[in-house]
C-alpha cells in the first residue's frame, strides 16, 4: 500500500512538471503567433505600392468588391439583401496600415453617390498595441432618412435591453461600423479579403484556406460571437435564406 502510495505521489510530481513545461511551451508559441501577426503586417505595408496599382485595375471591373465580400464563404453570410444593395456603390476597400506599427490599421470603405447614406468613406480604426485589449474608433454613418439599415437591429437590441448577450442573425452587415469591437471581422478583411481579392473574384482560392476560417454571425448588441458559439461550416448566405 505504502508503495502504492509512493508511486501515486511520483505520478502527481511528474504531471505538475509537465504542466509547468507545457505552460513554458505555450509562452513559446504565443511569442510565435504574435511574432508571425507583426511580419505578416510588415509585409502588407510593403505591398502597399502594389495594392495602389491593383486599384486602378479593378477600378475598371463592375461591382468588383461587391462581388469579392459575396464570394467570401464567411462574410457573405453577414450580407443581407439589402445591404448588398447598398455595397453595389462600393468603389474601393483600403487598409491603411500605420508605418509606425503596421499591426495598427484602419479599414476605409470608399463609395459612390448612393441613396443610402452621405458618407463617401465608411472608416473603422483598430489599434492592437495593447495586446488582448483592441483600441476600437467607429465612425459615424450619416444615413438619408428612411435608410437606415442598421434600425431594425437597433431596435430589437433596445427592446431587449438588460440581456448579458443577444447575437442578432438578421442584423445588417453595416452594423459592423456601430460595434464596439469587430476585431474578428476586421481581420478577415485586411488580413484575408483585401490581400486576396482577385483571387476572391475569381474563385481561385485555395479551399485549404477556406476550410480554416471560423464562422460566426454579427452581434446586434455590439458583442463578439465566441469561437465556442461559432458552428460548423461555413453559414448560410443570408440573402439565400430569405429567397
Amino acid at each position: 500500500m505504502a508503495a502504492e502510495n509512493g508511486a501515486d505521489v511520483e505520478l502527481q510530481a511528474s504531471l505538475k512538471n509537465l504542466g509547468l513545461i507545457n505552460e513554458e511551451i505555450d509562452l513559446i508559441v504565443e511569442q510565435l503567433v504574435d511574432e508571425e501577426a507583426a511580419l505578416h503586417a510588415k509585409y502588407e505595408l510593403k505591398k502597399a505600392p502594389l495594392y495602389k496599382k491593383r486599384q486602378g485595375v479593378v477600378a475598371e471591373i463592375p461591382k468588383f468588391w461587391l462581388t469579392c465580400l459575396e464570394k467570401h464563404p464567411i462574410i457573405t453570410s453577414l450580407i443581407e439583401m439589402e445591404d448588398a444593395e447598398a455595397i453595389s456603390y462600393l468603389q474601393d476597400i483600403e487598409i491603411q496600415r500605420s508605418a509606425e506599427n503596421p499591426i495598427n490599421y484602419k479599414v476605409v470603405f470608399v463609395f459612390g453617390e448612393n441613396p443610402y447614406f452621405a458618407n463617401d468613406k465608411l472608416i473603422k480604426e483598430f489599434d492592437f498595441s495593447d495586446k488582448g485589449n483592441a483600441k476600437v474608433t467607429n465612425h459615424k454613418i450619416d444615413w438619408k432618412s428612411g435608410r437606415d439599415l442598421t434600425a431594425a437591429a437597433k431596435k430589437r437590441e433596445a427592446e431587449n435591453d438588460g440581456d448579458e448577450f443577444s447575437e442578432d442573425e438578421e442584423a445588417s452587415f453595416f452594423s459592423w461600423f456601430d460595434d464596439e469591437n469587430g476585431s474578428e471581422l476586421a481581420d478577415l478583411i485586411a488580413n484575408d479579403l483585401f490581400p486576396n481579392a482577385g483571387m476572391y473574384y475569381t474563385g481561385t482560392v485555395s479551399s485549404d484556406d477556406e476550410d480554416e476560417m471560423v464562422p460566426f454571425e454579427l452581434a446586434s448588441d455590439a458583442e463578439e460571437v465566441s469561437d465556442d458559439e461559432a458552428v460548423e461550416g461555413a453559414p448560410e448566405n443570408k440573402r439565400a435564406k430569405r429567397a
